[in-house]
């Protein structure tokens, strides 16, 4: 399962960002992503795709829960 992590820096400084995202979804499927940004100037935004993979063997859900655990903004 792909995911879009856009990212843009709202704060008045550089920064890089780390996020951490919970796939879940029927049958037992639960993946976590994380996705991390170089430093990004005022106003600047970053787009990633990532792969959710739950365990072997579970399908992967058309419908999937996905939820932002963490984000955290480090200043460069």
């Amino acid at each position: 399962m792909w995911l879009a992590v856009d990212v843009t820096n709202l704060g008045n400084d550089p920064a890089s960002y780390r996020i951490v995202i919970e796939v879940t979804g029927p049958g037992g499927f639960s993946a976590t992503v994380k996705a991390q940004t170089d430093v990004l100037a005022p106003g600047r935004e970053a787009s990633q795709a990532c792969t959710a993979l739950g365990k072997s063997g579970v399908p992967t859900p058309e419908h999937a829960n996905v939820s932002i655990i963490s984000v955290t903004r480090t200043p460069a």
